[in-house]
């Protein structure tokens, strides 16, 4: 995973100083009422579900992700990590994690068989890495009549070079898959994992506290990149969120997009969402660190950047531990 300080580190080497803070959106005439109308496409990456939990608890936050997201009335695509089906002998069983998203009438993209890095995978084996990432996906969309059409890149690392960079995704396109790009970028990992840890702690009041602290950092975020695009196109731009599989989204998923509605969001389709132009801006960066197409983008343009939103230091503590 990415960790937040990797982030900041290569953004101020690439971009240098800061500029000023964006600023959340003003209120409208009515109380709580947002003053502009956005649109986010939500994708949930690490399927079936991410940390190596045992099956029970993958089944349990299967079950309640996608009863929060159907409930919730918005389009969603999951990226799997085809690997993850096959720990044991329980294949059928882990497909039927899948199978919740399909019949749900949710969408699955590829995010490789077993999530390595194109930073430091040879071409080659990340190529195998696609090829083995869709093959029970495919399956399982085709009772539908569908297949696999978008491909996330783990980590967000797009390669550690533009020959490596550049090569992948002719590959890619030929292969027959368009990238999933993100600009709500992220470290809400560090609140799953420290959800995680209070759920094995059996510790209540632990979990209700970071779960309101995740979705206070969430909505600092948004403001970030909101301001971050007004700043690259003057408007409003069509948005894509990642977040990931896991008990604190099965959880507290309504609470987020209840946070992300009252911003002014509506939820769309990625394939909607990809429709903005602002999508075929230019795209240089490579490196080890994974960062929002934002930030991809206003690098290639030379921008200043303003260091995103931090986790809360409690949280990490939470998560990690003596660290």
């Amino acid at each position: 995973m990415r960790r937040p300080a990797l982030l900041v580190a290569v953004v101020a080497a690439v971009v240098g100083a800061a500029c000023a803070q964006p600023t959340p959106p003003a209120s409208g005439d009515a109380p709580g009422e947002p003053a502009v109308e956005r649109t986010i496409a939500l994708t949930v990456d690490d399927l079936p579900v991410g940390r190596g939990h045992g099956l029970a608890h993958q089944q349990r936050v299967t079950r309640d992700l996608v009863r929060r997201i159907t409930e919730a009335g918005v389009p969603a695509i999951g990226f799997v990590n085809e690997g993850k089906l096959f720990v044991d002998d329980r294949i059928e069983t882990r497909a039927d994690l899948l199978r919740q998203w399909v019949d749900a009438g949710l969408d699955l993209g590829n995010h490789t068989y077993g999530h390595p890095s194109l930073f430091d995978t040879p071409l080659a084996e990340f190529q195998d890495q696609v090829r083995r990432g869709d093959v029970v996906t495919n399956e399982l969309l085709a009772v539908r009549g569908d297949s696999v059409r978008y491909f996330r890149h783990p980590f967000l690392n797009v390669g550690p070079d533009r020959e490596t960079k550049d090569a992948f995704e002719a590959w890619l396109e030929d292969y027959g898959l368009t990238i999933a790009p993100v600009t709500h970028d992220n470290a809400e990992y560090v609140y799953a994992l420290a959800y995680d840890r209070a759920i094995e702690a059996g510790d209540a009041t632990l979990q209700a506290r970071i779960a309101e602290a995740y979705v206070a950092y969430m909505d600092s975020t948004a403001a970030y990149f909101e301001g971050l695009a007004d700043e690259l196109f003057g408007r409003e731009m069509a948005h894509v969120l990642l977040i990931h599989a896991n008990a604190l989204n099965a959880d507290h998923l309504d609470r987020l997009i209840a946070m992300f509605r009252g911003r002014g969001y509506r939820f769309v389709s990625l394939d909607e969402a990809l429709e903005d132009p602002a999508y075929a801006s230019e795209d240089t960066y490579t490196g080890r660190a994974g960062m929002s197409w934002l930030q991809r983008w206003a690098i290639a343009r030379g921008l200043r950047l303003e260091s995103e939103p931090v986790p809360d230091p409690w949280v990490e503590d939470v998560a990690y531990p003596g660290r």
